[in-house]
């Protein structure tokens, strides 16, 4: 699929001046940058370490269940695997090089005070941005430096002076010092990394929603809301379970009062398409297949008017009138195939199922509906 997002955006980073610490970082680090691609939607920072083919990116890439890509500033790209569960920070081995150059990870642990340098490349950033700050706290498992770095800089790496690696920055905080996770115990996975390790993915993770829709049924609609429990496979294959609850009530000619009740289940299989389209947003589409259960239940109430008294005689006496309502009940059970398909742009969903009826077509039902999927 051809991705025609930009490979950076149109805010340019400002000039450095000649022979500063900062020119020196970003000299550096830049051939070690990369952007990581979920299905081509931008996901987040990330930066060789330990061999060209070897990326460590933030922690939001470990959630991407799709195809993974990596590009270099310079604009190559290539599918990547996530090879590592453990240790909060995923571990990428790219498909084949790209040009990057790997930094060189610091053992030590910094000292209270000494300069650090940040370095990401946030959504929009034409090249890496580079701040300065100091330690504020270091030990084996957590770093904190006020050195400020913008959102969408998560899995860039801070560095010392000599351009070498100290820790993986992390989500910046309100109050001025951040935290960054320390790059050695993240140096000792590297190390030790199997190059042909397979991927790490889950190959198959639950999802849940709710929406609101109309049914359209034998004539009817009727307003309602379903619950949906779904679980995708390889984020193509998707397995859907579907409870529903739809209602109307129509007063007719004659005193006539209907009220219908419908709960539908459905089990589908979809297959999910996606698009992606500037500024990293994408869409999915999904067609689907099933079957449904449904149990309908109607309830008529006939309302008439008649002598209060049925004895009371019209000509003679001053009879008095009276309503009296008679309910007929119904119930029934309808196994109908169904088809449909499913649009989605992040959490929002808007979709249409139609449940066929061979039998009697006048009976297949249709219903729309819109809501938000997890």
């Amino acid at each position: 699929m051809t991705d025609p997002t930009p490979t950076l955006g149109a805010l340019p980073a400002p000039p450095a001046a000649p022979g500063s610490p900062v020119a020196a970082v970003a000299e550096r680090v830049r051939p070690a940058l990369a952007i990581v691609r979920c299905q081509g939607a931008r996901w987040s920072v990330g930066f060789a370490l330990g061999a060209p083919t070897t990326i460590v990116a933030s922690g939001e890439a470990g959630g991407c269940r799709r195809e993974l890509t990596v590009e270099s500033l310079a604009g190559e790209r290539t599918t990547a695997r996530n090879v590592s569960r453990s240790g909060g920070v995923p571990l990428l081995v790219l498909d084949e090089p790209i040009g990057l150059t790997p930094l060189e990870p610091r053992g030590a642990t910094p000292a209270l005070g000494e300069p650090v340098y940040a370095v990401g490349v946030p959504g929009g950033a034409q090249a890496p941005i580079v701040t300065q700050g100091a330690v504020a706290f270091a030990d084996e498992r957590r770093l904190h430096s006020d050195a400020p770095h913008p959102r969408g800089s998560e899995g860039g790496p801070l560095v010392d002076d000599a351009g070498r690696v100290v820790a993986v920055l992390r989500e910046p905080a309100d109050g001025g010092v951040s935290p960054s996770t320390p790059i050695a115990p993240i140096a000792e996975r590297v190390a030790g990394l199997v190059p042909t390790a397979e991927d790490v993915r889950p190959l198959a993770y639950p999802g849940f929603g709710l929406n609101l829709g109309a049914v359209w049924d034998s004539g009817d609609r009727l307003l309602g809301a379903a619950g949906l429990f779904s679980a995708d496979f390889l984020d193509r294959f998707v397995i859907a379970l579907e409870l529903g609850g739809y209602a109307n009530t129509d007063r007719g000619a004659l005193a006539r009062r209907v009220r219908r009740s419908l709960y539908v289940g459905t089990v589908s299989l979809g297959y999910r398409i996606r698009a992606t389209f500037g500024g990293g947003r994408s869409a999915t589409l999904t067609p689907q297949l099933g079957f449904s259960i449904a149990y309908d239940r109607s309830e008529v109430t006939t309302t008439t008017v008649g002598l209060a008294d049925p004895t009371c005689e019209l000509e003679t006496q001053s009879c008095e009138l009276a309503e009296t309502e008679t309910k007929t009940e119904t119930e029934d059970w309808r196994y109908r195939p169904s088809a449909g398909v499913r649009l989605a742009a992040g959490a929002f969903e808007l979709g249409y199922e139609v449940y066929l009826d061979l039998d009697e077509i006048g009976d297949t039902g249709h219903r729309l509906h819109v809501g938000f999927r997890f």
